[in-house]
C-alpha cells in the first residue's frame, strides 16, 4: 500500500510538473472552464474578430502614428489561436484566423499602396487607374498576410509551456522565448525576399519611430531587438489572460518555482520591466548625446549640408510636363550660391539626358568647381549595356571614383521577375515603366562614395529598409550615411513617412547622421539618437539647409556582421 500510494503521488506530481494545463484534474473545474469561450466559439464567429483586430493593430504603422498599440495588438490574434487548441481542426482554425488578422494589418498598414492613383501618366482612365490600385492593394495585402500564417501555424503546431524555460519533455517549448522567435523569423529572414517583393517597411518596430528613447535599444540588437520587445510584451500580457481570463485553454505547466497563477504576473512584471529599464536607458542616451562630444579619428568638423528637393513629380517627368532642361535649371538654381559644403540631390534625378553638355551634371561639376564644394548626386549609369541605378560623388568640378550602384532592386518597379509580364506589355507602357523596358541590374559588391571628410555610404530608396545592408556600410567604413530616393510614384501616400521611420532606425542601429534626400518629400536631416533635425515640407520646392557629422564609433549592432 505504501508503493501504491507513492506512485499516485509521483504521478500526480508529474502531472503538475510537466502535463498541460488540459489535463489537470485537481482544480476541479469544468471541462468548458479549461478550454476556455473562445474556444467555444466556432470559426466563423472569430474569423471578423481576427480581421477587425488585424486593421486595429494597423493603426500603429507610420503615418496613423498610434505607437502603443503595438504593445498590445498582438493580443487577439494569440488569444484567437490559442483558442484553436481544442478544435480538432486546430491547424485549420489557426491559420484562417492568422491569415485574417494579417490581411487586416497589412490592408491599414499598404495603403500607401492607393497613392499610385492617379495613374495618367500611364494613360490610364481614371476608373480603371482606381479598379487597378484597389487590385494591387488588396492582392498585395493577401500576399504579406502569409508571414501571419505560417506565425499562427507555428503557433498552433509547437508544443508550448508558459514561462521563459524549455523542458525535454513534452510540451516543449517556453511560449515568451519561442514566440518572439517565431515571429522575427517570418517578419525579418522571410519577410525580405524578394518573394515577398522586398519592401518589408511594416515591422511592428518602425511603429516607434516618433519614441526616441525607445528606440535606442536597436544600437544593441538592432529594429529586430525592438520587435522581439514588443512581441515578448504581448506575448506576457497573453499568458497572463490565458491563466486568469477563462477565455481560452491554458498552457502547459511550468518548470520554475511559481505556481502557473503567480508565476505569469511574475513574467509579465519582468518583462514590463526590462522594458521600461531599457526605455531609462534609451533616454539617458539621447540625453548624453546632446552634451557629449564623439570621439573623431581624425577630428573632423561640422559639415553643412544642402538638400535639393526639386519636387518633379511623376506626371511631370513621364507627360513630359517638364523638360529635362527645365529640370536641369530648377537644380542648378537651388544648387547655386549656398553656404553649404555638401549638395545632396535626389534618386535618378541625372538620368542619362542629363549627362549631356548644358545639362544637370555639367551643371553640378561647374557649381562645384566654383564654389569649392562636394555633392552627392543619383544617376543612371550604363556599363557595357547594363543599366545601373546608381549613386555619384563631385569634389570641386570632378567626378570621383568609384561610383555606388544600387544592390537591392524593387520587384515590379526595377525589374520584372522572370519577365514573362513584359512580354504581354504594349511598348509606350514598357517605355514609361522603368523595368520593363530596360531593366536594372544589381551591383555585385559594395561600394562607398569617397569624400574630403571620409567615406559615405549610400542607400537608394527602399534599401534603406534593409538594417544588414546600411550596416555593412558603417562596417566597412561608412562615417555617414546618405539616402537617395524618389517617392514621386506614390504621390502623398504613407510611403513617405515609412520611408522616413526606416531611415530614423538605420541611424540609431549605426549611431551615424543620416541624409534622407527625396524628389518630392519627406527630405530630411537625421541625427544618431534618430531625432529628425529638420525636414521638408511634402510637395513643395526648395532646399534643406543643416549639419551633420562624419562619425567613426560602431554600435554594437553594427559590429554584429551575422545579422
Amino acid at each position: 500500500m505504501p508503493v501504491q500510494q507513492f506512485a499516485q503521488a509521483f504521478m500526480k506530481q508529474e502531472r503538475f510538473a510537466l502535463g498541460p494545463r488540459a489535463e489537470e484534474t485537481d482544480d476541479d473545474e469544468s471541462s468548458q472552464r479549461s478550454i476556455g469561450f473562445l474556444a467555444q466559439l466556432g470559426l466563423f464567429d472569430k474569423a471578423p474578430l481576427a480581421f477587425g483586430f488585424g486593421c486595429l493593430l494597423g493603426l500603429s504603422s507610420p503615418g496613423f502614428d498610434f505607437w502603443w498599440l503595438a504593445w498590445i495588438g498582438l493580443v487577439p490574434l494569440l488569444l484567437l489561436v490559442q483558442s484553436c487548441q481544442a478544435s480538432p481542426r486546430r491547424h485549420f482554425d489557426a491559420g484562417v484566423i492568422s491569415l485574417l488578422f494579417g490581411f487586416g494589418y497589412y490592408l491599414v498598414c499598404l495603403r500607401w499602396y492607393l497613392g499610385l492613383y492617379p495613374l495618367s501618366w500611364l494613360g490610364l482612365h481614371d476608373v480603371l487607374a482606381i479598379q487597378g490600385v484597389g487590385i494591387i492593394w488588396i492582392l498585395e495585402s493577401a500576399h504579406q498576410a502569409l508571414l501571419f500564417l505560417g506565425f499562427g501555424l507555428l503557433l498552433a503546431t509547437l508544443p508550448m509551456r508558459a514561462g521563459f524555460f524549455p523542458h525535454f519533455e513534452r510540451p516543449y517549448f517556453p511560449y515568451l522565448i519561442s514566440a518572439p522567435l517565431i515571429w522575427v523569423f517570418f517578419q525579418w529572414v522571410i519577410g525580405p525576399q524578394e518573394f515577398f517583393l522586398g519592401t518589408p517597411v511594416n515591422q511592428l518596430a518602425y511603429s516607434q519611430y516618433q519614441q526616441p528613447a525607445i528606440i535606442q535599444m536597436a544600437k544593441l540588437g538592432g529594429s529586430q531587438l525592438l520587435d522581439i520587445m514588443i512581441v515578448i510584451t504581448n506575448c506576457a500580457i497573453a499568458a497572463f489572460l490565458f491563466e486568469h481570463g477563462r477565455l481560452v485553454q491554458r498552457l502547459g505547466r511550468r518548470v520554475d518555482w511559481f505556481s502557473s497563477k503567480s508565476g505569469v504576473a511574475v513574467d509579465l512584471f519582468l518583462v514590463l520591466l526590462c522594458v521600461l529599464g531599457l526605455s531609462f536607458w534609451g533616454e539617458g542616451e539621447v540625453t548624453a548625446s546632446i552634451f557629449k562630444k564623439e570621439d573623431q579619428k581624425p577630428a573632423v568638423p561640422i559639415i553643412d549640408v544642402a538638400v535639393l528637393q526639386g519636387n518633379v513629380t511623376i506626371e511631370d517627368e513621364r507627360l513630359g510636363l517638364v523638360t529635362p532642361a527645365q529640370v536641369a535649371a530648377t537644380y542648378a538654381q537651388l544648387g547655386t550660391g549656398l553656404g553649404a559644403s555638401l549638395l545632396v540631390l535626389p534618386e535618378g534625378v541625372a538620368g542619362s539626358v542629363q549627362k549631356e553638355p548644358g545639362m544637370l551634371l555639367p551643371a553640378l561639376q561647374q557649381i562645384t568647381a566654383r564654389e569649392k564644394k562636394a555633392c552627392i548626386v543619383g544617376i543612371i549609369e550604363t556599363v557595357d549595356k547594363a543599366t545601373f541605378n546608381a549613386a555619384a560623388s563631385l569634389h570641386d568640378g570632378s567626378l570621383k571614383d568609384p561610383i555606388y550602384a544600387k544592390r537591392r532592386l524593387v520587384p515590379f518597379g526595377e525589374f520584372f521577375p522572370g519577365g514573362f509580364i513584359t512580354g504581354f506589355l504594349p511598348q509606350p507602357v514598357k517605355h514609361l515603366l522603368l523595368g520593363a523596358d530596360q531593366p536594372f541590374v544589381k551591383a555585385a559588391q559594395l561600394q562607398l562614395l569617397n569624400s574630403v571628410w571620409g567615406k559615405v555610404g549610400t542607400s537608394i530608396c527602399v534599401e534603406v529598409i534593409y538594417p544588414n545592408l546600411v550596416a555593412q556600410e558603417v562596417r566597412n567604413g561608412a562615417s555617414l550615411l546618405v539616402n537617395l530616393s524618389n517617392l514621386a510614384w506614390f504621390h502623398s501616400s504613407s510611403l513617405n513617412r515609412q520611408i522616413l521611420a526606416c531611415a530614423q532606425m538605420r541611424a540609431v542601429e549605426n549611431g551615424r547622421y543620416l541624409v534622407l534626400s527625396t524628389n518630392t518629400g519627406t527630405s530630411a536631416v537625421i541625427d544618431p539618437c534618430g531625432t529628425v533635425v529638420s525636414q521638408s515640407i511634402f510637395g513643395k520646392r526648395g532646399v534643406l539647409l543643416d549639419r551633420v557629422q562624419f562619425l567613426y564609433k560602431k554600435t554594437p549592432f553594427t559590429k554584429m556582421w551575422w545579422l
